[in-house]
């Protein structure tokens, strides 16, 4: 039997978590500000248990999306993340996808895109943007701070022990240690921060406030030390320079200089550091090179099983039980070729959205500058969480841009003119010439 203790604490957090509700019902933006702040401070292993671990991250977008979604219009696009979710659902009740699969595909993919989506039309792109740039800026500098003292303050914050045990290990690379924040690996910092410099690039700050946000950004990035996550850095921000429209001509030439500087001082540091690595580097991209072998298991549609007792050629399979570095592939495996094609249809579309509607946002080019990173990582901790978001916002900024750009481009109402009506000659000319003026 409970005590009257535990009774009393647990209506007491009932009682503030409804009048937390009704008050960000009402308030969108700080809704979105909490879930940011969230996403890049708070560890994956930081939740309750319901019967299955929910992190803290999922609860909050599970009722931001359930608070904030009564005025939310669905769009085409959305049809296929929908079908997804209704495919995995109907494969979880013919016993052909795990329930772990079916609770995290809609807990970490489907609900940040529609939580992506919710936001862009109920609070806009520029808050949007200026949190993101914030929130990774920040990070980025304690990331930096945790290189620099080699302590991650993160692995400290309890929670739940299986995921603390797996997520809360700091790894090192050639005696340097890779830095992780919040998202209990390198490769998901590295991820998450190269997502975010198009939003840095992109923010209203003042050319100088931009080049230093960044520096500290890419600084970070560097010392994760995942080549995923410098490349597409990189590609993020040349992507950013060339095609977004606010990004200004100084910013252009100030950043474009400090990448050329940046890349000839770092450049021949990295090259040390993954020399010096050299067999467990090797083996890394040996072992992403080697998941292919796992094709062979997809099915059409439902999730492959029994798989890791198996022996391909001279390759057991078993070996890649523990971690399947690669988006498209553990994908596949979880749900099939199907559900799959629904899912990276919904990425697809939203880029083609992007370009049609010459939405060219940060959300745009942060996600085509991660399709390289689909095939080096899974969607591990906050980093699939955040990439989803930022699908729904370039989405939901896409289709903005299309709707303004059709109202722009409607025609006039047209006036016929009678008789002597041109100079208004007559009594019915003169009235068409003067309502057509109103």
């Amino acid at each position: 039997m409970p005590s009257a203790i535990v009774i009393a604490a647990g209506l007491t957090a009932c009682v503030v978590a409804g009048l937390a509700a009704v008050f960000l019902a009402r308030a969108p933006r700080l809704s979105f500000v909490v879930w940011i702040l969230s996403v890049f401070l708070l560890p994956i292993w930081v939740g309750v248990n319901v019967g299955f671990f929910m992190s803290a991250i999922t609860l909050l977008t599970v009722a931001f999306v359930a608070l904030h979604s009564g005025r939310f219009r669905l769009s085409g696009p959305d049809a296929f993340m929908l079908l997804f979710l209704g495919l995995v659902v109907m494969l979880f009740a013919a016993k052909q996808v795990e329930l772990t699969y079916l609770v995290s595909g809609t807990l970490e993919l489907v609900l940040p895109y529609f939580w992506g989506r919710i936001v862009c039309e109920r609070v806009g792109s520029a808050t949007i943007t200026a949190w993101v740039a914030g929130a990774a800026v920040g990070v980025a500098a304690l990331a930096i701070v945790e290189f620099a003292t080699g302590t991650n303050l993160f692995v400290a914050i309890p929670g739940y022990e299986p995921l603390k045990e797996t997520w809360a290990q700091l790894q090192p690379r050639a005696g340097f240690l890779r830095v992780e924040g919040a998202f209990g690996h390198s490769i998901a910092l590295g991820g998450a921060l190269a997502m975010s410099a198009a939003f840095v690039l992109a923010s209203r700050a003042k050319a100088w406030m931009k080049a230093v946000g960044l520096v500290i950004v890419g600084f970070a990035v560097v010392l994760t030390f995942s080549r995923i996550g410098i490349i597409t850095f990189v590609l993020t921000v040349v992507l950013s320079l060339v095609f977004l429209r606010s990004v200004g001509a100084s910013t252009r030439w100030l950043v474009g200089g400090l990448v050329v500087v940046a890349a000839a001082v770092l450049v021949p540091f990295l090259d040390t550091v993954f020399a010096d690595a050299g067999g467990e580097a090797g083996g890394s991209a040996d072992y992403r090179g080697g998941l292919t072998v796992l094709l062979g298991q997809v099915r059409l549609i439902g999730g492959a099983s029994g798989w890791e007792d198996l022996v391909v050629g001279d390759v057991y399979l078993g070996n890649f039980r523990a971690s399947i570095d690669n988006a498209f592939i553990a994908v596949l495996l979880r749900y099939g070729y199907l559900p799959t094609a629904a899912l990276f249809a919904v990425y697809a579309i939203a880029i083609v959205l992007a370009v049609r509607s010459k939405a060219l946002s940060p959300g745009l080019v942060a996600i085509v500058a991660q399709v390289p990173g689909l095939f080096a990582v899974a969607f591990i901790t906050q980093y699939g969480m955040l990439l989803w978001f930022i699908v729904g916002v370039t989405v939901g900024r896409a289709k903005t841009s299309a709707g303004v750009a059709s109202s722009v481009e409607a025609p006039r109402q047209q006036f016929m003119i009678m008789d002597d009506a041109i100079n208004g000659g007559s009594a019915r000319g003169r009235r068409s010439v003067a309502t057509s003026g109103k």
